[in-house]
């Protein structure tokens, strides 16, 4: 037979507390360890004693058992906490599940039921009392699909840091070396090939800034401002120094992604195509529904095996699209898509490589209105 559970009683009324003591000493295999009035209370002897079970009211002077209670389970998760309240508010109950509560259970009911949730919460399963109503359940359900969003989103961003130091310990190592040595050798004194070598390390250094303004955008992760595809397709088109064989883009506003980062996508996939792919290149731009579209198709006929596009697939990310890998253009357009809720997709589709960027837009407001679409045009770059 297992030890006795080691119970907290913890409630304002004193005689509350001892009607609770003399019921649950009475049942086999639990141990009450102690009592608290209070909130604060409860905290310091749940440090103090550790027990196994809380049993905590809800409302209480000193401190509250909502924030009581998400103190003890933050600072002690092996503890658990069972709400007893005369409250069956939906409210209340959201309050108490939200800071960590395992249980909750109505003041009224038997010993049984009290008994039985917190056998529940010492073994790891929640138990809500059945006369909880449905509006309280429906805020339950509501608030685990909440946290289960947030833990999805707590995951990613893990991930996302922990490649964003990956490229940061890649990609700037290099350009790095190379200016530092230039300026090395610069210091030593003129050489024949000092002015090479200066072009070469001022290169580098722009590098290494667009690739840090890149990494800057997915960081900022900002839903802020408005962007003109034509303008951000110009941009792309004059910084990529060739263009594309077809351009056809709206002159319409994209309310909720910069200008910079539809820039940014636009460009590095732009030059995947022109210089890893093969021609004719195309390139749409357009709305399609709630989404901003950027497709850019090329004849390559390639697609990577594994479209999280992880920082690293070789060693050296200059190649972008050499067999069993991808470079940094393509990570970096793929995490600012994530960040606007889009998503970027690449594949073979009928021996043509077909990039698409797509970014969740801002429901346009009274200056979106203003500038509404004004149709769809192509033209030639």
């Amino acid at each position: 037979m297992g030890s006795a559970l080691r119970v907290l009683i913890v409630d304002d009324s004193g005689s509350t507390r001892a009607m609770l003591r003399e019921a649950l000493t009475m049942e086999g295999g639990i141990d009450v360890v102690g009592e608290a009035r209070s909130g604060r209370q409860a905290v310091a002897r749940s440090i103090e004693l550790g027990p196994d079970v809380v049993l905590m009211d809800v409302r209480m002077a000193d401190g509250n058992g909502a924030e009581a209670c998400r103190e003890i389970t933050a600072r002690r998760p092996d503890i658990q906490v069972v709400a007893l309240t005369w409250s069956d508010d939906p409210a209340t109950v959201r309050d108490m599940l939200s800071a960590g509560a395992a249980g909750y259970v109505v003041k009224g009911g038997t010993i049984d039921e009290l008994v039985s949730a917190i056998r529940a919460a010492a073994g790891g399963r929640a138990e809500l009392d059945r006369r909880v109503p449905p509006a309280a359940l429906d805020d339950l359900r509501g608030l685990l699909e909440l946290e289960r969003s947030r833990r999805e989103d707590l995951e990613r961003l893990a991930t996302d840091r922990a490649e964003l130091v990956q490229v940061l310990l890649h990609e700037v190592r290099g350009p790095l070396t190379v200016i530092s040595g230039a300026l090395r050798m610069l210091r030593q004194g003129p050489t024949a090939d000092a002015e090479e070598l200066l072009v070469l390390a001022l290169r580098r250094a722009r590098d290494l800034e667009f690739l840090l303004e890149g990494l800057e955008l997915v960081a900022a992760g900002s839903s802020e401002g408005e962007a003109r595809p034509d303008r951000a397709m110009d941009e792309a088109i004059r910084r990529a120094g060739r263009s594309p064989d077809d351009l056809t883009v709206s002159d319409e506003v994209w309310e909720g992604v910069p200008e910079r980062s539809l820039h940014r996508v636009a460009y590095e996939l732009l030059v995947n195509a022109l210089r890893h792919g093969s021609r004719p290149v195309r390139v749409k731009v357009r709305r399609e529904g709630g989404h901003g579209v950027l497709v850019v198709t090329d004849a390559g006929g390639w697609s990577p095996p594994d479209e999280d596009f992880p920082a690293f697939r070789q060693d050296d990310m200059s190649a972008t699209r050499s067999e069993g890998g991808w470079g940094l253009g393509l990570f970096l357009a793929s995490r600012l898509c994530r960040v606007h809720d889009g998503r970027l997709s690449i594949e073979n589709r009928d021996g043509s490589t077909v990039a698409e960027a797509r970014f969740r837009l801002r429901p346009p407001g009274d200056r979106g209105k203003s500038t509404s679409a004004a149709g769809a045009a192509s033209r030639a770059p």
